[in-house]
């Protein structure tokens, strides 16, 4: 606890520091084309270090008598390019807007990327400046200049060196200069502690006691939502709520989530109790990938319809009676713990108006013949190719859904099996970035 007292105590004189270090009059001098920075967010994102290539100057024009404000374009390592893959085997890359360059993984690939960043994302200004090309927007031009950052790394094992506050920057005044007397003391005090003398546990040490006032931290929030919910005006709904997640077993009598209620918490894209409740009795054992992507539309598909179940095709006849039961049984333990329920507009909300259309889909028919040519009756004429294509790509997503679950509840076969599913709906024009591609 002494320790991370004075790391935190440190953290926020270094902090300090930083802030009078950017202010424009200090910083902008010192905001040369080649400079090696530091970036990283207050967030935590951390970039590394990159080569300083721009600056500019935002004006306020509604308040000129505000602090003026400075971001700086900065050579930096990112996350690769999103991309996709159209139909014809076309590769796509997207330009990302600023927020969406992150740092890279520390396992994973990387791209430099000129981004553009607010002064206070940099972190530490080095007294290196190197040479870089004035046109950076061919990817080799980059790469040229990240070689010479990993060079100067290499030259310099022990750190990059640093601008001095003092004497490069010449901040010189007395309140700064007890600010670094304040830093120095700290640090000393530091390098004394008793955990200082064993370095190689002391990483590990204080990750964990981080992590262990964290938890203590969670904690003290989920107790405040927690009395926050005792005094909710729906207290009695809520009550009827835990009846039914009681009676079927998605938490024990002492209202502990059960696995049934783990596997629930993970799916968001349907109705969360009725497909656990199929998950759960092996309602999709003996379906085909195929059949079980066309039951599943009726979770998605909020579209008027003429079509009923008679209609179906023989084999969707019998997991559509299924898909009914488990419905007729959810709304039954709801109605019988008073909550607010009719059974057969609930049964009604999942209907069949897709699943012949997604399970042709899923056998490999062409998007343009999965309606009739001719339109011959009012039931076709309600069913438009844009709500096909925004209901597959739903569905497509609560099938992966089922598949992480699948795999939560330790059933490899329907994992395996929803992850065909969803291989199935994924092609043509449903999944293409454009329609206009």
């Amino acid at each position: 606890a002494e320790y991370h007292a004075l790391r935190s105590s440190l953290d926020e004189l270094e902090e300090e520091k930083r802030t009078e270090m950017l202010k424009p009059k200090v910083v902008v001098p010192f905001l040369n084309p080649g400079r090696l920075v530091e970036c990283r967010s207050k967030e935590g994102l951390d970039w590394g270090w990159g080569i300083l290539v721009n600056f500019k100057k935002w004006d306020n024009k509604k308040d000129p008598s505000a602090e003026e404000k400075y971001t700086v374009d900065v050579l930096l390592p990112c996350a690769p390019t999103k991309s996709v893959t159209t139909a014809s085997g076309q590769k796509i890359e997207f330009e990302q807007k600023n927020k969406d360059f992150r740092p890279p993984d520390e396992a994973g690939k990387s791209e430099l990327q000129v981004v553009q960043l607010p002064v206070s994302f940099l972190h530490n200004l080095s007294s290196i400046r190197v040479y870089i090309q004035q046109d950076l927007k061919s990817a080799e031009s980059r790469r040229g200049a990240g070689k010479t950052v990993t060079v100067v790394k290499e030259r310099f094992p022990n750190g990059i060196p640093l601008l001095d506050p003092v004497d490069d920057m010449k901040l010189n005044d007395d309140g700064f200069k007890k600010l670094v007397r304040k830093i120095e003391s700290v640090e000393n005090r530091l390098a004394q502690h008793k955990l200082a003398k064993h370095p190689s546990k002391l990483k590990v040490t204080y990750e964990k006691y981080k992590r262990k006032l964290a938890i203590n931290q969670e904690i003290s929030v989920l107790r405040k939502s927690i009395k926050g919910v005792s005094g909710m005006v729906f207290k009695s709904e809520l009550k009827c709520m835990k009846r039914v997640l009681r009676r079927l077993q998605y938490t024990n009598n002492e209202d502990v989530v059960t696995k049934k209620g783990q596997a629930a918490c993970n799916i968001n894209a349907g109705h969360e109790l009725v497909l656990t409740e199929l998950l759960f009795d092996n309602s999709f054992q003996d379906l085909s990938p195929e059949v079980c992507a066309a039951m599943l539309s009726c979770m998605v598909w909020d579209e008027k319809t003429e079509k009923t179940e008679q209609t179906l095709p023989e084999e969707l006849q019998r997991p559509y009676q299924v898909l009914k039961e488990k419905a007729k049984r959810v709304a039954t333990v709801e109605v019988e713990a008073k909550m607010q329920v009719e059974v057969d507009e609930f049964i009604k909300k999942f209907s069949v108006g897709l699943m012949e259309i997604v399970l042709k889909w899923c056998q490999g028919v062409k998007f343009a013949d999965l309606l009739p040519k001719e339109k011959k009756d009012e039931a076709s004429e309600q069913v438009f190719e844009g709500s096909i294509i925004r209901c597959i790509r739903r569905l497509e997503e609560l099938v992966t859904e089922l598949a992480k679950v699948s795999h939560l509840i330790g059933n490899p076969q329907l994992e395996a099996k929803f992850k065909k599913a969803s291989d199935m709906m994924k092609r043509d024009i449903v999944f293409a970035a454009s329609l206009y591609l």
